[in-house]
């Protein structure tokens, strides 16, 4: 007997500012995206903070009200520690949005430490009204990772898994990096776009599969 074949998603990147896209952009069904490094942005920690705020802020607002806004995002170790969850959350809670589901991917074995960010990542799941939906793991492998800095893969098949579990079907990641989320949105049927300011990411993203 025949298997159905499953739709494949359509892609599209854009390689433009992201924080100017979010600031014009509005009622997606959908965000899923890691909000740059500080390494990466070339800011120092007070700067780095109003960005990440700003981020989250313009991430969130640019949801629907029962879309999602999920962030997958490894705090860092910087005099102290630098919570990035925490952060994303204050301004959730600022805007009214829900924190749907709070996870854990673990980046390396338990038991093992890093000198510079913690061995596990957060990804947390906002909504104003959408549905909560089934339960998923509250604790993941995060799978393989195209680059130092992106998400594993293992991970963000779950975020997808229950986005379009709960109806969404079109992803956009305004962090693109090179495209894991994207590859993984195709790959379950559902259409995807990307945004980032790097043009060598941006053509990574386009072609990345798994």
């Amino acid at each position: 007997m025949k298997t159905r074949k499953q739709k494949k998603g359509k892609r599209s990147v854009l390689c433009t500012d992201s924080v100017k896209w979010l600031e014009s952009h509005h009622g997606l069904d959908a965000i899923v995206t890691s909000i740059p490094d500080m390494s990466e942005v070339g800011l120092g920690y007070d700067k780095y903070i109003e960005f990440l705020r700003n981020a989250a802020r313009l991430c969130m607002n640019a949801v629907k009200d029962k879309g999602y806004a999920v962030f997958l995002q490894t705090d860092r170790k910087h005099n102290g520690w630098l919570d990035k969850a925490y952060l994303i959350q204050d301004e959730a809670y600022k805007l009214g949005l829900r924190l749907i589901w709070h996870k854990i991917a673990l980046r390396t074995d338990v038991g093992k430490t890093d000198l510079y960010r913690p061995t596990y990542s957060h990804m947390l799941c906002f909504s104003k009204v959408g549905p909560i939906g089934k339960p998923v793991p509250d604790v993941v492998e995060r799978g393989s990772i195209s680059y130092g800095n992106a998400f594993g893969v293992e991970a963000v098949k779950l975020v997808v898994r229950y986005l379009k579990a709960n109806g969404v079907k079109t992803i956009h990641d305004v962090f693109v990096g090179s495209g894991t989320t994207l590859a993984v949105a195709n790959f379950y049927g559902l259409n995807a776009m990307g945004i980032d300011i790097d043009e060598e990411q941006c053509k990574k993203a386009r072609v990345f599969k798994l």
